[in-house]
């Protein structure tokens, strides 16, 4: 009996191992056919599992870095100091704020900003929120406080989405983001109502339907935040994901950059990174 069960044990890990050279191969391969870098880095948090391509190189986070900074003024936020208004100046619009721009004059909480950056994208309420956490030094040293020493924000938007490959600048790796949205997204690093919230607005974001969830089984549940750049052809989606069978959420991040500064984004390429590695994480 011992015997049949070593080699059950072995066929298992052979057939993991084979499963997983596979995906690999398949990323590489799409990503010679598309001429383009894809990172990724998954963390099943129900059974610690993870899956990698290209987890450590650098690429641009673009519009993804808003559920960070959402996460962290989440983090130092009570539910009431959620309430607090902000006015919104003509000076403080900058282009792509579409809900802000209808508030030149007025006023808005920190929780209508919160909205606005994770469901519209809206710059100007991501400048704001990132101005509220104390400008990008602080930025960073929160994000060191969650054991993030990778990513490294420079710039306001919409300049932050101008990626230089020969620079660091506003970029960070699947692996660094991953980590650190599991932390806001899935730990006590921030409070459970507040937790709560940042997941809904995930949930409830529509604009990343042609991404990471079009990757996935339509039975999954699924909240994104995704990050478009202006170079590079950067098309980006970080995403929760609940298999149909579990409670604890999947947290996966896809990055893709091309090799051409005028090349174009491509969202089936994101999908298609996603199909690879839910595979694995599932």
């Amino acid at each position: 009996m011992k015997k049949f069960f070593t080699i059950f044990v072995l066929l298992c890990v052979c057939f993991a191992y084979t499963t997983a050279t596979a995906s690999a191969q398949g990323l590489t391969k799409l990503e010679h056919k598309n001429d383009a870098t894809v990172g990724v880095y998954g963390i099943n948090t129900a059974t610690g599992q993870t899956y990698s391509h290209n987890a450590d190189t650098r690429f641009a986070y673009a519009s993804t870095f808003k559920a960070i900074t959402s996460g962290l003024l989440l983090q130092q936020s009570s539910p009431e100091a959620l309430n607090k208004t902000v006015t919104i100046k003509e000076s403080d619009i900058v282009a792509y704020s579409p809900v802000t721009e209808q508030y030149v004059g007025k006023t808005m909480t920190l929780r209508q900003l919160i909205s606005a950056a994770m469901l519209q994208s809206d710059n100007t309420a991501s400048n704001i929120i990132m101005e509220q956490l104390g400008g990008l030094d602080q930025i960073s040293s929160r994000l060191q406080a969650l054991g993030d020493t990778t990513t490294n924000p420079q710039r306001y938007e919409p300049e932050l989405n101008n990626y230089d490959p020969q620079s660091t600048a506003d970029t960070s790796t699947p692996r660094a983001t991953a980590h650190s949205l599991q932390q806001l997204l899935t730990t006590d690093a921030v409070a459970p109502q507040q937790r709560k919230f940042l997941q809904n607005l995930m949930f409830n974001n529509e604009t990343g339907d042609s991404l990471i969830k079009k990757g996935v089984p339509d039975s999954y549940k699924v909240g994104d935040k995704s990050g478009q750049g202006t170079t590079y052809g950067t098309r980006n989606d970080v995403a929760l994901i609940y298999p149909k069978h579990q409670t604890k959420p999947i947290v996966l991040v896809v990055f893709t950059k091309h090799q051409q500064q005028d090349a174009q984004p491509q969202d089936e390429l994101v999908a298609q990174a996603a199909r690879h590695a839910i595979h694995q994480l599932d």
